[in-house]
Order: structure tokens, then C-alpha cells, then sequence
């Protein structure tokens, strides 16, 4: 499945065929049948007998019926097929919703930024909104006269605060570390610190170094193309270079992912502090777009977005976020990351996510987010609150149908009394059982194949 819209056409039910066009079929009928009776009796035999009966009452009945069959069937037939295409139109589009909505948890997070409560400032929720465009800031640690490295001391702040739950997954669940940073020896630090914490496990523990961003891209990647794993630390940093002119404002994220599956499977005992939807990659021109398609998908409840997060990106991608926005019903505030701590750097993508989740946890709704990525940037949605989905229908099970079954039955009918009339012997009417048999086998497989037949146009007509 893809980010298009799902623009299958609901079908309407047809006005059935007026009730007279049967009666006056059946009128027709029955005089015809009387008129014909009448004119072929031979004369001297009494009316009054069962064959004359048959002829003007019971033949009739059995000729109107496959008359008036004949007539409705078409119509019972349309409105079948509109039942199975709405059907499979409803559930392509459950199954699309459930596919978007996949996600991924955030047990916990840390950001260290140049300013303090940079997340709460911003919104307006402490003190006054930090203002840095374009300034390169360092992070100011607690201890800066520590002999440690300065990478490890990040690193702990990073890394402490799920201490306790690491030591419990560490040996015991599948659990990896990310770490992006500039230099691959920074595992060494990483490594030591999580041997304080498990020593006879912590030598296990995968760890890959990535000297590229990391950004929602590596959440897309777990969701899209999986296995999402169970737990994994993504740790990433941008510090100044000794003796060297720094590019960018320093920052540094860490944060606890899990699964939705190892979520679920916790019986409660695992309580995200938000959830990460499946993002939605736009080049700037059809940012609009792709908006328009993650709205219509409804991950979480619109009225929940209140806020818009921006970072690290180029002017237009900023430009095109904002005006995509306002073209949408949504009232959200708008936050420029890089505007409150300064030039952004390779970990900007992440800790946007980090400060959006601080938010989540108070309380100020759903966030939408807008950080770069290779075709543009990448939407995705950060939040709590998850819309509610329907479980997926069972396709509608028709074996038999009102009209169709009268006409076998009034073929079959008509067949045994002409057998009957012409003192046929026994073994045609064993013929004419396997035969009305044979049609209603026909008929109840042609009626549990008919949803298949329309599904799979259903599925021709998907955009992908």
C-alpha cells in the first residue's frame, strides 16, 4: 500500500422494476392460458377435473413465475453486485487506514539543547520563547569541571534516565542501540555504560553506529520494510569539534522505541509517553497533497493536532508546510526549531520528535511534524490519542437468491408436470431432480464466487 487516496466510487442501489410490469405479466398469463384452455378442450370432457385446473390455475402459476423472475432478476443481480463493491470498497479502505495508522511507541526521551525547557518555552507554557535563528550554541553541562570526556558525560545524561528499565530488558528481550554520531569510537562509550548496567549481558547488545542523520526515515524503515524491533535506544548527537568553527547549534536526543506488538503484549505494564505514526514523504509541491491524504487517514483524531513543529529545512519546504496547512480546516500553532536554538545540524529531525513527545506528555494534544527528507520532507504525526477503526467485514454471504431460485423452481416445475401430463416414467423424473439439483449447485457457486470476482475489481481499481 501507498500514501494515495483511495478514490473508489461508492455505488448506488438501483429503483427495483415497478411491482405492475409482474402483475400485469402475470395477468397476461393467466388470460392467455384460460383463452388457449378453452379453445384446445375437447369437447363431451367435463371442466370440472384436475387436468383443466392445472392447465388455468397451476401451469400459469409456474409460467408467471419464471416470467416475473425473469423480469426482477436483473435487478437483484445490480444490487448484489453494489453490496459486494461497497463491501470490498469498505474494507480496502479499513485495511488502508490500519496500514497507516501502524506505529511505533516512545517509552521515554531525553533532548539536551543549548536552552532549558526549550519545548515548554516555545509553547508558551514557561518563561519566554527562546530566540536563536542563526546563532551556533553549545550545550551547557551540569558539571563542567568533570574529567570525563565530554561525549561520555552527553552520553550518560542521555542514557540514565532509563537506567532502570534497560537493566531489565538487556539479556532478557530483543534490544539493540542506534548511535549517530561523528566518530565510531563513541560506542566505546556507549558500550561501558551498558556494562554498568548488565555486565555479564551488555558485550551482546547490538549496537550500530551511523554516521548519517537519523530521522523518521529509520521509523519508516522499522514499519514499511520491518521487523520493528522489540526495544532499541536510538542515541544522537552534534557537538563542537575542538579548535575547529562549529556548523551548528549543539544538541543531543536519546530515545526508548518499542514495538506496538511489545506494547500490547505488556498486559498494561508498558505506558508510552506517545506514539510515532508510519510518515509520509512529499516533495514541496505536493505537500498539499499528502496532507490532504494523511488527514483523510485518520491515525488520530484531527481536532487533537493543535501544533505544527518545523526544522531543518530549506526555506521553500518550510514555506510549503505552512501554506499546505492553511489550506486544510486545521488551527494549529506553528514552532520553527530552529528559530529557538539556533543553526540546525544532523540531529534536528530527532529531537523535534523528542520535544513534540515532551508535549504530548502535557498535554497539548497531537503534533504534526515536518523535517527534511531526500524527495523534500517527511510528515508524521506525534500523539496519544488513536482513531478508531472498525474491524474489517466479513464479505457478505449470499448462497441463494430470491429470484433466481423461483426461476429454477418454476423450470423445474414446469418440466415435472409436463412429465407428469405425458405418464413419463420414473427415471425422468430422477433426471429432473439431478437437474434442479445441478442448477441450485450452479447457483450457490456462482453466488460465494461472485464477491471474489467483485473484490478483485475492487483491487484493479486501487491506485497502486
Amino acid at each position: 500500500m501507498k500514501w494515495l487516496p483511495l478514490d473508489i466510487a461508492e455505488l448506488k442501489h438501483k429503483e427495483a422494476p415497478s411491482i405492475w410490469f409482474g402483475v400485469a405479466a402475470s395477468f397476461a398469463i393467466y388470460v392467455a392460458t384460460f383463452v388457449l384452455t378453452i379453445l384446445i378442450w375437447k369437447q363431451g370432457e367435463p371442466v370440472i377435473c384436475a387436468g383443466f385446473f392445472v392447465r388455468v390455475l397451476l401451469l400459469p402459476a409456474l409460467f408467471s413465475a419464471g416470467v416475473i423472475s425473469l423480469i426482477y432478476l436483473p435487478h437483484e443481480l445490480s444490487q448484489q453486485h453494489v453490496q459486494y463493491w461497497n463491501s470490498a470498497r469498505t474494507r480496502m479502505h479499513t485495511i488502508w487506514r490500519c496500514w497507516a495508522q501502524q506505529r511505533v511507541a516512545i517509552l521515554g526521551s531525553v533532548a539536551l539543547t543549548p536552552e532549558k525547557d526549550v519545548a515548554e518555552r516555545m509553547l508558551g507554557l514557561e518563561g519566554s520563547a527562546p530566540a536563536n535563528a542563526n546563532k551556533m550554541l553549545p550545550i551547557v553541562l551540569d558539571d563542567p569541571e568533570s574529567s570525563e570526556p565530554r561525549v561520555a558525560r552527553i552520553v550518560q545524561q542521555l542514557v540514565e534516565p532509563f537506567a532502570s528499565r534497560l537493566s531489565k530488558i538487556i539479556g532478557k528481550r530483543e534490544f539493540s542501540v542506534i548511535v549517530q554520531s561523528e566518530r565510531k569510537e563513541d560506542v566505546d562509550h556507549v558500550r561501558a555504560l551498558l556494562r554498568t548496567l548488565n555486565p555479564r549481558e551488555a558485550d551482546y547488545v547490538k549496537i550500530v553506529w551511523s554516521e548519517k542523520p537519523l530521522d523518521i526515515g529509520l521509523v519508516d524503515k522499522w514499519i514499511t520494510e520491518g521487523p520493528t524491533p522489540d526495544y532499541c535506544l536510538v542515541l544522537a548527537w552534534q557537538l563542537h569539534k575542538a579548535k575547529a568553527e562549529p556548523t551548528c547549534s549543539e544538541a543531543a536526543v536519546s530515545a526508548l522505541f518499542a514495538s506496538s506488538e511489545t506494547v500490547a503484549n505488556s498486559r498494561g505494564t508498558l505506558n508510552p509517553d506517545a506514539w510515532l505514526f508510519r510518515p509520509v514523504p512529499a516533495a514541496n509541491d505536493t505537500v498539499f497533497d499528502k496532507l490532504k491524504i494523511l488527514l483523510e487517514a485518520r491515525q488520530v483524531p484531527t481536532e487533537r493536532i493543535k501544533h505544527l513543529w518545523l526544522t531543518h529545512l530549506p526555506g521553500s519546504g518550510k514555506h510549503a508546510a505552512i501554506s499546505a496547512l492553511k489550506d486544510t480546516e486545521l488551527e494549529v500553532a506553528v514552532h520553527d526549531v530552529d528559530a529557538a536554538i539556533g543553526v540546525p545540524g544532523p540531529v534536528n529531525a530527532l529531537l523535534a520528535q523528542v520535544l513534540a513527545t515532551r508535549m504530548v506528555q502535557h498535554g497539548q494534544g497531537t503534533h504534526l511534524l515536518a523535517t527534511p527528507h531526500e524527495d523534500g520532507l517527511m510528515l508524521n504525526l506525534v500523539g496519544k490519542s488513536l482513531a478508531p477503526i472498525a474491524p474489517v467485514a466479513d464479505r457478505p454471504r449470499i448462497f441463494v437468491s430470491v429470484w433466481t431460485t423461483i426461476a429454477i423452481c418454476s423450470v423445474v416445475g414446469v418440466i415435472v408436470l409436463w412429465l407428469i401430463m405425458s405418464n413419463a416414467s420414473m427415471g425422468w423424473f430422477v433426471g429432473a431432480l439431478a437437474f434442479f439439483i445441478v442448477l441450485m449447485g450452479l447457483e450457490v457457486l456462482y453466488n460465494l464466487l461472485d464477491p471474489l470476482v467483485v473484490e478483485d475489481e475492487v483491487l484493479k481499481s486501487l491506485p497502486w
